[in-house]
């Protein structure tokens, strides 16, 4: 059964609020309408609740779906900061890390979420994809969201002169890094395609988020009217699925 969006915001705030699993409280808080937007799609995958789902980052659409859909819910990251958190909700955490060819899960899944992570990798994308489709199924899907390179906020600060991106670098052990690179639409379809995935669906979004502050949540306003323009967007969302073959 499909979930509305006045239902999906009060489970959103009945079990997401007061965490922090990777980020701020209020980072959640502003955050409603950008997880709302990923899972509607997800839902609409067709896939059934006894779908086997691994959530890679801070898990909360796994907790989400877990509680909403029933769907049997693994959550993997680099670290173990939102492990406590995860676990509350009687969900595994496991540690994985898509950097390596051989810390990663020995199971098989149906769906693997990957939301605001690839960009924070520093590897091509298409070799990340290649480990993940070690742990999807045949005809899986992998989810994906990510900034959109060429976003509009991009532009502005490009032209006041200021820093895009983080460092690029390794990280240090278990160390999260901070954004190491942002694609555009084709690029991230070539990446997909690259690593031999099939791409059902790809689009520029404009995901919802307004900043932390007052001043962001003023500006977000203010160039609200860009988002009319596809590739000035702020947001990509894609699917994808292992070849069968």
């Amino acid at each position: 059964m499909i979930c509305n969006k006045t239902d999906f915001v009060k489970y959103y705030r009945e079990l997401i609020r007061g965490k922090e699993f990777v980020e701020s409280e209020s980072y959640y808080e502003n955050s409603v309408s950008r997880l709302w937007k990923a899972f509607d799609r997800i839902q609409r995958l067709n896939l059934p609740s006894s779908a086997r789902v691994i959530d890679i980052g801070g898990g909360i659409m796994g907790v989400l779906l877990a509680r909403i859909h029933g769907m049997q819910v693994t959550v993997g990251d680099v670290n173990r900061r939102a492990a406590d958190d995860i676990n509350g909700f009687g969900i595994r955490f496991i540690e994985l890390n898509l950097l390596s060819d051989t810390q990663l899960p020995q199971e098989q899944f149906d769906l693997v979420i990957l939301q605001e992570v690839v960009g924070h990798l520093p590897h091509p994308p298409y070799i990340v994809f290649k480990r993940i489709q070690s742990f999807l199924k045949k005809d899986g899907v992998l989810f994906l969201t990510t900034p959109n390179g060429s976003r509009f906020r991009n532009v502005l600060y490009l032209l006041a002169g200021r820093q895009v991106l983080d460092h690029f670098r390794y990280p240090q052990g278990t160390e999260a890094l901070g954004v190491q690179h942002e694609y555009t639409l084709n690029q991230m379809i070539w990446q997909l395609e690259r690593s031999g995935m099939r791409v059902s669906s790809a689009r520029q979004y404009s995901c919802g988020w307004r900043g932390e502050t007052l001043l962001a949540r003023v500006a977000h306003k203010l160039i609200a009217p860009v988002s009319l323009v596809p590739h000035l967007r702020n947001g990509l969302m894609l699917t994808a699925q292992k070849s069968a073959g």
